[in-house]
């Protein structure tokens, strides 16, 4: 199966992983529930020995979780050579001197693409949780995603997916339990267009499964047993990946094959998918 990785959130948000530091606190730790109870995470988090922003201008918090998972708390960016920002009412017990530890200069990212994951994103942080730092190019599994925007449905004629966008749409349920709702809930008409020609195929779907189980059928065997495509791929093994699906008409569950080949053919003469396109027929 595969898995949605913390690393490629993070480069999609445009986080560059080299100069990432992942910080995961301790449930155990009383002071650390005391900071976070009061409002006063980033405080708490900026607090470390001398040297231990070095190299870093992104900090990303996570809490432990059950077992060795961990809860996305909130991103801070490093700026190197600013006064540290201190909240006015801040708990003293952060301000007393505790071990080498000194004031590093967190702040605030400003419209931080991840902000709409906090408390929302959990990854495995892995068998050595007590290396509660760790650099971001060490790779963890995002466990599950609860209800963030990213991965919402975005609506029928909204929906745009290359191949890979769509195989990892089907193979990861628990992510995207909206999109597996919302498609396996209608029928409908869709294209796949080759962007590396403009070619385009207009298909339909009018079973049971709904759209999910026609599309779930070209994420596993690559041709969705379309003969233009098998033809296709005989000849160029990697062709799929210029494969954009997306959705012409929504049709009722309930349609039958014969009124869903009817919209389907109508669609086709409209562009004209026989003389230009894939279709055979």
């Amino acid at each position: 199966m595969a898995h949605l990785l913390l690393s490629d959130l993070l480069q999609r948000c445009n986080y560059n992983l080299n100069k990432t530091l992942l910080i995961r606190h301790s449930l155990k730790h009383e002071r650390f529930i005391k900071a976070y109870r009061n409002g006063f995470l980033r405080e708490y988090t900026q607090k470390q020995s001398p040297h231990f922003f070095n190299g870093y201008d992104k900090v990303i918090v996570f809490s432990a979780d059950e077992g060795t998972t961990a809860k996305y708390l909130k991103s801070y960016e490093v700026r190197h050579g600013n006064t540290p920002l201190i909240s006015p009412n801040c708990s003293s017990f952060i301000l007393e001197p505790y071990n080498d530890e000194i004031m590093h200069p967190l702040f605030e990212i400003d419209n931080d693409p991840l902000i709409t994951y906090e408390n929302k994103l959990y990854i495995e942080w892995g068998k050595a949780a007590v290396k509660w730092s760790q650099k971001g190019t060490n790779e963890k599994i995002i466990t599950q995603l609860v209800n963030t925007s990213k991965f919402v449905f975005p609506g029928y004629e909204n929906v745009l997916l290359t191949y890979n966008e769509l195989k990892e749409i089907i193979n990861n349920r628990q992510i995207y339990n909206d999109w597996h709702i919302a498609l396996s809930s209608i029928n409908a008409i869709y294209a796949i267009t080759d962007l590396s020609n403009g070619k385009i195929y207009i298909g339909s779907s009018y079973s049971k499964n709904g759209l999910l189980g026609r599309w779930t059928e070209y994420a596993s065997t690559l041709h969705g047993g379309n003969e233009a495509f098998k033809q296709l791929h005989a000849l160029n093994s990697t062709a799929h990946i210029h494969f954009q699906y997306s959705i012409l008409k929504v049709l009722p569950k309930d349609i039958t094959a014969i009124e869903a080949v009817e919209v389907e053919n109508n669609f086709k003469r409209k562009l004209q998918t026989i003389s230009f396109g894939y279709n055979h027929n």
